[in-house]
């Protein structure tokens, strides 16, 4: 396995178009400790460099001799989270994904209210909610089934358009950055996240059809945020 500089790394975020900031989110490290690195004021430990390592192999870099760079194949990463903690990583890989660069995130085929009602889903959407309040580039648009009224979160960042009922879907689905996750209610609760950038951007242009065709929800119905 080739050994990586930070040249490596240098040349992999402009590969990628990825600024610091989403480098450091990816690989867990602060944007402080990536600037320095990539600087050489410091030595870099090698937990750092494994953890930059794995967040730029997943996103399909390949490193070279010399030092240099390429990108792998298209990347295709499927996991499988299972049990009563797969929402709540789910969630987290949500924030993981999406709060270096901001973004959105898009789902269709949700109930807020039937998340409300199972111990587990309310704790990860409640968690996932008072993050995204928090982030300054951080929302979501939900579309949801005609006459749903069970808003959950707050206006400044999430935004809700009504799906007919003849072609609403039960099954949750979400896509951010490069990737598409279902929930599957079961039982057992099981989660299955897929990345890949091209089935990501189908979706996403999917979603943005039906978005722009969705209903607008009555301006006076409320959101069920007290915090």
């Amino acid at each position: 396995m080739t050994p990586i500089t930070i040249e490596h790394i240098k040349a992999a975020r402009v590969l990628l178009r990825w600024g610091q900031a989403r480098l450091a989110g990816a690989a867990g490290i602060s944007l402080p400790a990536l600037g320095n690195l990539e600087r050489g004021a410091v030595s870099p430990r090698l937990k750092t460099l494994n953890a930059i390592r794995k967040a730029l192999e997943d996103a399909g870099v390949e490193f070279l001799e010399g030092p240099g760079v390429r990108l792998q194949r298209e990347v295709l990463k499927i996991e499988m989270l299972e049990g009563d903690d797969a929402v709540k990583k789910l969630f987290a890989d949500f924030y993981l994904t999406l709060q270096a660069e901001g973004g959105e995130l898009l789902v269709r085929g949700v109930s807020d209210q039937r998340f409300m009602k199972v111990p587990a889903t309310r704790e990860a959407l409640v968690g996932y909610l008072r993050k995204v309040h928090q982030h300054p580039n951080l929302s979501a648009k939900l579309l949801v089934c005609e006459g749903d009224t069970y808003f959950f979160g707050k206006r400044t960042t999430t935004i809700y358009r009504w799906v007919d009922k003849n072609v609403f879907g039960h099954v949750p689905c979400y896509i951010y950055r490069d990737k598409y996750a279902v929930l599957l209610w079961g039982p057992p609760l099981r989660v299955v996240i897929v990345q890949n950038s091209s089935l990501a951007e189908t979706y996403r242009k999917q979603f943005q059809a039906d978005w722009k065709n969705a209903r607008i929800p009555p301006r006076e119905i409320p959101y069920r945020w007290t915090e």
